[in-house]
């Protein structure tokens, strides 16, 4: 079920920021910074950005749900489309606002809004060590349909 937002928190669309990404830029650099995974990412090229992220040919803005709290961008998750098919690409809130459950929000908004457009499918990943989002992505009724496995070997 889709909740209301807590007084203070507002839904957009990445649509709603076509004019100027770079808040997104800014919400996407923080959360990523800290974001469980074997390879460590770090944003600071925002024309990298641009070409890598905001242009990327799946994104689909208007499904893309960005959480606005206070008037400052929070949370956000964002979804790619190929027409067929809906993905969540990432899903993350900033460290300040964590615990509010306000990824949880931002997921559940872009999967209603995914289902009112016609996908019937939705595809997400995530790192096993992300246990708040294992959570959500257990809440939100995902399955297992595939494993990856990840090979290191140093180099010495």
């Amino acid at each position: 079920p889709l909740w209301s937002p807590p007084p203070g928190v507002e839904l957009r669309t990445a649509a709603d920021y076509a004019d100027d990404p770079r808040p997104l830029f800014e919400l996407d650099a923080e959360t990523v910074a800290d974001e469980p995974s074997d390879v460590d990412v770090e944003f600071t090229d925002y024309e990298a950005w641009l070409a890598e992220t905001w242009r990327h040919p799946l994104l689909d803005r208007e499904l893309t749900t960005v959480v606005v709290v206070d008037g400052r961008p929070a949370a956000f998750s964002v979804a790619y489309t190929d027409g067929t098919r809906y993905a969540t690409a990432m899903t993350g809130t900033v460290r300040a606002q964590r615990g509010r459950g306000l990824a949880k929000l931002a997921k559940t908004d872009s999967l209603h809004r995914a289902r009112a457009a016609g996908y019937t499918e939705a595809l997400t990943g995530n790192d096993t060590d992300n246990g708040p989002m294992l959570a959500i992505n257990k809440w939100l009724g995902y399955e297992i349909c595939a494993t990856e496995v990840r090979h290191v070997r140093e180099l010495g």
